[in-house]
């Protein structure tokens, strides 16, 4: 199956919009739970508001992104997973700070979500070409 000029763009569009709703709520909840950026000058405040920002819109984005363009269901699972995980260390109070590590560590996670993601692919393509199915296709 050929992916169209259309395909690539709907997966583009979710992937921004749901790059930029993840990082929206992500930091509301980070502003309303208390935490803050320390105030060690305005641009290490504004180089951190950003950089967390771009975490968290690549958090969601780049395996919304696979998902509809290669139907690789492990990328958004696997971010779901990351942040269950960040939620329940916040609710038990099993890390101290789990949400500013959230913030600091995402190229750390990204990097776990996407190797889990490439372990799918490799699955699938290995699949397609022996029994001709489950080959990487849009979602969308």
């Amino acid at each position: 199956m050929r992916l169209s000029s259309t395909d690539i763009r709907d997966a583009r569009i979710v992937a921004v919009l749901g790059g930029a709703i993840y990082a929206i709520v992500i930091h509301s909840w980070f502003l309303s739970s208390g935490v803050y950026f320390s105030n060690q000058g305005t641009a290490a405040v504004v180089f951190a508001s950003l950089y967390s920002l771009v975490g968290m819109f690549a958090m969601a984005a780049v395996p919304l992104y696979l998902f509809g363009r290669l139907s690789l269901v492990s990328s958004p699972l696997a971010t779901l997973w990351v942040l269950g995980n960040t939620v329940s260390q916040w609710l038990y109070g099993a890390h101290p700070h789990p949400l500013s590590s959230y913030l600091t560590v995402w190229p750390i996670l990204l990097g776990f979500v996407l190797t889990i993601t490439l372990g799918e692919a490799l699955l699938r393509v290995g699949l397609d070409r022996t029994v001709g199915r489950f080959g990487l296709r849009p979602a969308f």
